[in-house]
């Protein structure tokens, strides 16, 4: 490294060399190499404490070492000239507390060798090392052309061009260079190293359509194989964009998901790169003029008989990725769709039966309820699988659809969507009631809504209705899973409360809003009497209100299956 240039340098007698093979025994030691997701470091050095080495621009001489804690810093570093002037020796001041000195170039003679070593109060610290000016040099980096080539066939190679460090000039370098995937941690060594004479190209081979790729590069002498030079500055580049592997649709296209729109979904080949797209459509035997478009969605016009899609500025090799969006008849779809758990796993396992056509491949597709369309997630199997393993975190509560499509060259075969829970919870809310119109007058007939799936939060087993009348105790029945209304002709008359909740196979959820009812009629049921389909009076008994409906009290809510034996008409 650079640092302080050194006071000038003066005479200081040799040390005694007979002391100094101890003392290579005694301070042999080892530096680290890197860490994983880091270039090599430029300059391990060779063991020991301390190393000298020529650098940039000017060719001064740095030398730096490790303070060993029993032996204490040196506050001299000496230089002894062994091949010019073999009598000579140069001392130079260390600054208190610094572990470099950077002694300047007009300070000693081009190509000399020199013994480098540190002294504290008179007494060498480290073995001397051996210094050879002519070729002990930490080159600069070298320069990367940001302007790179690919090939234009496949396998993609590139081919960057580069030039040797400014420093030290003329002379052989080996140089080195590392690449990587964008979003890589660990770097790859390019085989084999170059050399700065004669100068080669740097290739890099096996690379992927629309990529981001880093290089960088670092250079030695020829005789140095333990002193790199600096880095160069990362170089970043894109291969060419590809045209997406991998689409599919989204919505209602098929009929199969309700009336939603329909959706064209592509996954972005590649990584860490903005690639515009242009998709066709054919409706009624015609082509449309291709759009452009980011990624990675594109709504499918109606009517529409195939689609495809193609990435601007893509190479020539690359085919129009296509897909039939014409719907086929049921016969020849999946049937017999089965969604499992994996016990101890959060993915799902998906199986069934091929129908009678030959598809070229099967997809299966998924979402979450009320997931946007652009959410959907797919896989694709050959036409001999089937069942898949849905990868991903499928969370306990939450619905997700999931459809088995066959595809063959001339349309798609949707299966109808299920929809599955990975583990199945009691309901977050209850239905909301209102009332429809009386039939007959002064008889309410009730509807309610369906839970949406995600308060749901599994499959209904059936709903329970509850009903209160005054100040008396709360009365509840179950009602099938399949009904949404119900007719109540024997209610009292005068102020009543209903309400509603719905179960799942892990319990009961909490009761939807109350609807509130007054009955124009005699006075609401007493203690002892209230009137009966007949208009007579009639005994309240324990278990029932009116005869033709069997009650029983129950707690708001009521446990399932508590409540049986209520058999309203519906």
């Amino acid at each position: 490294m650079r640092g302080t240039r050194a006071d000038p340098c003066r005479p200081w007698p040799r040390p005694q060399l007979a002391l100094l093979p101890l003392l290579v025994l005694l301070f042999h030691r080892t530096r680290p190499q890197g860490s994983p997701g880091t270039l090599p470091p430029s300059s391990p050095g060779s063991p020991g404490t301390l190393q000298c080495y020529g650098v940039g621009p000017l060719g001064d001489l740095n030398c730096s070492w490790e303070t060993l804690r029993d032996l204490g810093a040196p506050s001299t570093l000496h230089l002894q000239s062994q091949k010019y002037h073999s009598n000579r020796t140069w001392t130079v001041a260390v600054p208190i507390g610094q572990s470099w000195v950077t002694i300047p170039r007009e300070q000693f003679t081009t190509s000399d060798e020199l013994l480098v070593w540190g002294a504290e109060a008179g007494q060498p610290l480290w073995p001397p090392i051996f210094v050879n000016l002519e070729t002990r040099m930490k080159p600069e980096a070298p320069r990367l052309d940001p302007d790179v080539d690919f090939s234009e066939d496949d396998p993609l190679e590139a081919t960057v061009q580069w030039s040797p460090p400014a420093w030290p000039p003329h002379k052989v370098l080996v140089c080195q260079f590392y690449y990587r995937r964008c979003e890589e941690m660990s770097w790859t060594l390019l085989e084999p190293e170059l050399k700065s004479i004669p100068l080669t190209p740097v290739d890099i081979q096996d690379l992927e359509l629309a990529t981001g790729y880093e290089v960088s590069g670092r250079c030695r002498m020829e005789k140095e194989e333990d002193l790199w030079g600096e880095w160069s500055t990362i170089l970043s580049f894109q291969t060419l964009p590809s045209a997406p592997k991998d689409v599919w649709i989204s919505g209602n296209l098929c009929g199969t998901q309700g009336g939603q729109k329909s959706l064209l979904l592509w996954k972005a080949p590649g990584h860490c790169m903005q690639v515009s797209y242009r998709v066709w459509f054919q409706v009624k035997g015609q082509k449309l003029i291709p759009e452009e478009t980011p990624c990675c969605s594109y709504s499918i016009p109606t009517q529409a008989e195939w689609a495809a899609v193609s990435a601007i500025n893509a190479t020539s090799w690359e085919p129009l990725t296509n897909l039939s969006l014409v719907c086929l008849g049921p016969g020849s779809a999946p049937h017999g769709v089965v969604v499992s758990n994996i016990a101890g796993s959060t993915e799902l396992l998906v199986t069934w039966q091929q129908g009678s056509g030959e598809p070229q491949e099967h997809v299966v597709d998924w979402a979450r309820d009320e997931d946007r369309l652009e959410d959907l997630n797919w896989v694709r199997l050959p036409p001999g699988n089937l069942s898949a393993l849905l990868p991903g975190n499928f969370k306990e509560g939450v619905p997700y659809r999931i459809t088995v499509t066959a595809v063959s060259p001339g349309g798609l075969y949707p299966a109808p969507s299920v929809w599955r829970f990975r583990e199945e919870l009691a309901p977050l809310a209850g239905p909301v009631l209102w009332r429809l119109q009386d039939a007959p007058p002064g008889t309410p007939t009730i509807a309610w809504g369906e839970v949406p799936r995600h308060q749901l939060r599994g499959h209904l087993t059936h709903y329970t209705l509850c009903a209160q009348s005054g100040t008396r105790p709360s009365f509840c029945m179950n009602v099938s899973g399949s009904t949404q209304q119900i007719t109540l002709p024997n209610l009292p008359w005068g102020p009543c409360e209903l309400w509603m909740t719905a179960s799942t196979i892990a319990g009961q959820g909490p009761p939807g809003p109350s609807l509130r009812l007054h009955l124009p009629g005699a006075p609401t049921c007493g203690t002892r009497y209230c009137p009966t389909g007949s208009g007579r009076r009639s005994p309240i008994l324990p278990t029932a209100i009116l005869a033709s409906s069997t009650w029983r009290r129950c707690p708001r809510p009521s446990p399932p299956g508590t409540c049986p034996s209520w058999k309203w008409k519906t």
